[in-house]
């Protein structure tokens, strides 16, 4: 890896040299390692490192964003994006760069982690494997271990940088009409229990095998963390973004302060959290706060980058993505504060129900209401007497997340590190009292 006095020397450089009125360079570095496994076999160890420089420049409104993977090209790239600026129209929306603040520091390098190699990867696979022969299921997947740094240094004096490591493992086990799924992740490689999500997968692919038919309708469920992360990622994405909140194209316009579902869910998003996958400052290099989105069901604040915070007469609350998205703030740190209830204890409490394992192919139907529509997959079974009855086929639904949330009864104590909006999120199980499915499946 580079060494940080490097990077900000290239990046001082750069600013140094640069006729724009402003002007930021982010940096990024990865150094990263997978082993892909299919058909209970090992059959790829790939490794690849990679340093991007994203160069923004602003000549009074006028923006330009130029990147490179090349450190040679680093002046290029600045080139580029003063050329761009020239002839662009104004931004209504640039409120210049931010000021540097003091950014805390966070744990999340693991020298372990770091220091991973491929016999140590192939070692946790093969625990993968013994669980899906175990069961006479075929797995397949993929294992990584990686180094991150990220920089920001701009012409205000502000000057960050964070390193952290990340491990994942992500399994598919299929043993006749049954299949189950899980990805588990943390920036510990210590902290990915493979065995015990491969135990809890290899069951699902037993127990889904010959789903029986069931009419679609409105089911009480108990979803698995899986697909509670499912749903609270859609409702970051159409709703918790302060650019969309300020052109009202968001759920939550006008609506903070009221309730926009039930008083279990409370959801924040906390970049400073060990839990997680800690990134102490945005892509501005803006420290991130810790937002309560929704508090105990009410609708409570929206994050910020620099320019949607002038546009609210507020403070950025360090929720930028990186320059040359036009998407918006977006909270990439999401956690749903969880509950005193087991998955035993909801599945015993409803009569009559559905346990939801995952969604898949999931799209937004209608953002004012955050309505999604999508399928269930690998793993759907019918809840009758407080117990599980059988597998069903897979149903299509279309349900509002805010009208789901809102008949929320149930969230489980212990929440599971699932794969987010770019980093990973933190969620319980949950058991919502009514959920509406629409469309039935021939599997």
């Amino acid at each position: 890896m580079i060494e940080r006095e490097r990077i900000f020397e290239l990046a001082a450089g750069l600013i140094e040299g640069s006729p724009a009125d402003d002007t930021e360079v982010f940096f990024h570095e990865s150094d990263s390692h997978l082993t892909r496994f299919a058909n209970n076999t090992i059959h790829q160890n790939v490794s690849v490192t990679n340093a991007e420089v994203l160069v923004r420049v602003a000549f009074g409104r006028k923006l330009g964003v130029a990147g490179t993977n090349s450190l040679e090209g680093a002046k290029s790239a600045l080139e580029e994006a003063c050329a761009i600026a020239r002839v662009s129209a104004d931004s209504a929306d640039y409120a210049g760069l931010p000021a540097p603040l003091p950014v805390k520091e966070v744990a999340s390098f693991d020298d372990a982690t770091a220091a991973a190699t491929a016999a140590d990867r192939a070692r946790r696979v093969a625990n993968v494997v013994a669980e899906a022969k175990r069961v006479d299921a075929v797995a397949a997947g993929a294992l990584s271990t990686g180094v991150g740094q990220n920089a920001v240094v701009n012409s205000n004096g502000l000057r960050v940088h964070h390193l952290g490591t990340d491990a994942q493992v992500s399994m598919v086990m299929m043993k006749g009409g049954g299949s189950g799924t899980t990805v588990r992740l943390g920036w510990k490689l210590a902290d990915v229990d493979e065995l015990t999500a491969a135990k809890h997968v290899a069951e699902r692919a037993v127990k889904t095998d010959a789903p029986q038919d069931i009419d679609p309708g409105e089911y009480a469920v108990v979803l698995e963390p899986q697909a509670v992360a499912v749903l609270v990622k859609f409702l970051a994405y159409v709703g918790f973004n302060g650019k969309a909140y300020h052109e009202k194209r968001s759920f939550m316009s006008g609506k903070l302060g009221f309730a926009v579902t039930g008083p279990l869910v409370t959801i924040v998003d906390d970049g400073l959290d060990p839990e997680g996958l800690p990134m102490p400052f945005d892509y501005e290099g803006v420290p991130k706060k810790k937002v309560t989105l929704i508090k105990k069901g009410v609708a409570s604040a929206v994050c910020h980058d620099t320019a949607t915070a002038a546009a609210e007469h507020t403070e950025s609350t360090g929720h930028a993505l990186p320059s040359n998205s036009s998407f918006g703030p977006m909270p990439l740190n999401l956690a749903m504060a969880p509950g005193d209830a087991d998955l035993e204890a909801m599945i015993t409490s409803t009569s009559k129900g559905l346990l939801v394992c995952n969604f898949h192919y999931t799209n937004v139907a209608e953002r004012m209401r955050a309505v999604l529509t999508g399928m269930t997959r690998f793993g759907l079974f019918l809840i009758r007497d407080g117990e599980i009855a059988h597998p069903v086929k897979n149903l299509r639904f279309t349900q509002s997340v805010l009208d789901a949330f809102d008949t929320a009864s149930m969230l489980t104590s212990d929440r599971q590190l699932v794969s987010g909006l770019g980093a990973g999120m933190l969620v319980p199980g949950m058991k919502c009292d009514a959920f509406n499915f629409t469309g039935k499946t021939e599997f």
